[in-house]
């Protein structure tokens, strides 16, 4: 019997497994376009990418580099803490239902990222935007959890795509069958997130703030199919 759900009066069978994998995809594009914001518009650290922050901390030459590295430390400290309440909340082998609600903490985080900017546009100084930063960064890892408790079912990650692309050419080579698709789908993701985030800050700052949180939402609509489909009767 095949971990399937038929929704009535469609016909078709969608595992729940598709739904992870689709909830990957957009979280993978809010990852992107979060970090677009972040390195543009909060002092040029990134708030899901942590290997890039650890890289910046090294770049002693860089303009400003003691506001940045006290950002970066804000930023990976924030990350940490998301981590760990996230886990906390989502623990292995938890049901979808748990990560929806870990997701929806990061929702309201980044939520709380754009009333910050709304309240300060572009603030001046790199201390005022330290709230920010922690804020998204929290968002982020909220979904890094979200991400690493339902990899097992998806094949994927969203922020950590580096071990996408790992895993992805490992299998190749390797002869092992894999969700290729997907995992290309989501390195693809984050590049247009980013892209789109960019673009958006090109047309208002506030378009960049607001832009992650649609995908965010999009993904928590799809864990809920998953969950769903997981529950229904076969």
């Amino acid at each position: 019997m095949t971990d399937t759900h038929t929704t009535p009066g469609v016909g078709t069978s969608v595992s729940p497994s598709r739904w992870l994998a689709i909830g990957a995809v957009v979280l993978s594009f809010a990852a992107g376009a979060t970090d677009a914001f972040a390195f543009l518009l909060l002092g040029g650290v990134f708030t899901a990418n942590m290997t890039g922050n650890l890289v910046l901390a090294g770049l002693t030459e860089r303009a400003n580099y003691s506001a940045m590295v006290v950002g970066v430390a804000v930023a990976i400290a924030a990350f940490v803490v998301g981590l760990f309440v996230s886990f906390g909340i989502a623990r292995a082998g938890a049901r979808i239902r748990r990560l929806i609600i870990v997701l929806a903490s990061g929702t309201v985080a980044q939520a709380a990222v754009l009333a910050g900017w709304l309240l300060v546009p572009a603030p001046g100084q790199m201390s005022s935007q330290w709230p920010l930063i922690a804020l998204s960064a929290f968002a982020m890892a909220a979904q890094t959890a979200v991400s690493r408790r339902a990899e097992a079912r998806s094949g994927v990650s969203t922020t950590y795509v580096t071990g996408t692309l790992t895993s992805l050419v490992a299998d190749f080579s390797d002869h092992r069958a894999q969700a290729w698709v997907t995992r290309v789908t989501v390195i693809l993701a984050l590049v247009l997130g980013a892209l789109c985030g960019s673009l958006a800050i090109g047309v208002s700052p506030t378009l960049g703030a607001a832009l992650p949180i649609i995908p965010a939402l999009v993904g928590m609509i799809a864990l809920g199919i998953g969950a769903r489909a997981t529950t229904s009767p076969r």
